[in-house]
């Protein structure tokens, strides 16, 4: 049995570490304030925009070490179990069961993440998801991989690719496009996706695969 936290960087931790940002921000500046006038005497207003920018760049790491503290010890009440026979989305306000061992379907989807995305996602890096669904139930896991990450594990597995509607124009591959389907899915994902690691993503899909027949050949089952 492997148990994976979900969302790491979920809403409650990074608004926190806005928090301490955003006090360590006033604390340097004050600091800085104070002792630059004991030894210049009153600021003229450039000092100050100076003392500002010092302020800024200074809080930036504890910004950084508070997110990173954050995230490691203040879990987002989200996990996923994998088990033998058995995919498990445990939630606050219930639970989500994926029999693997009745019919159930799948989808395995990528796409190019084009600017920043919260301030642990680089742009460049590729947002790689799967949605498994059986009767009313659903899970949907994803993770954010560095493009070294994403041929290491799209040559084991195939996902559809998603474009933007003007990208259409491209050459485009029988697994690229703007497939409705797929599009559906993702909303899904924006919506109730659970986020991963990358090694946790990556384990996730290793151990479904000798479990669903097919899983390794097709994006969709």
């Amino acid at each position: 049995m492997i148990e994976m936290r979900v969302d790491r960087y979920h809403s409650g931790a990074r608004l926190a570490a806005l928090g301490l940002w955003a006090a360590a921000l006033a604390g340097v500046y004050l600091v800085a304030h104070w002792l630059a006038g004991l030894v210049f005497g009153p600021l003229t207003s450039f000092s100050v925009m100076v003392l500002v920018v010092v302020a800024f760049v200074a809080a930036q790491p504890v910004a950084l070490l508070a997110e990173g503290w954050l995230v490691r010890r203040w879990p987002s009440g989200r996990t996923l179990r994998l088990e033998d026979g058995l995919v498990t989305l445990n939630e606050k306000s219930g639970s989500a069961r994926i029999r693997l061992d009745q019919p159930l379907a799948y989808r395995r989807w990528r796409f190019e993440v084009r600017t920043r995305r919260g301030g642990h996602v680089p742009k460049g890096h590729h947002c790689l998801a799967l949605r498994l669904a059986q009767n009313d139930q659903a899970v949907t896991a994803y993770a954010f991989l560095s493009p070294a990450a994403l041929k290491d594990l799209t040559a084991r597995f195939t996902f559809y690719e998603l474009r933007r509607a003007k990208e259409n124009g491209q050459p485009a591959s029988a697994l690229a496009g703007r497939d409705q389907t797929y599009l559906d899915a993702e909303n899904d994902r924006w919506i109730f996706g659970a986020e991963l690691d990358e090694a946790d993503f990556t384990q996730l899909l290793a151990g479904l695969a000798p479990q669903v027949a097919g899983f390794a050949d097709a994006p969709a089952g």
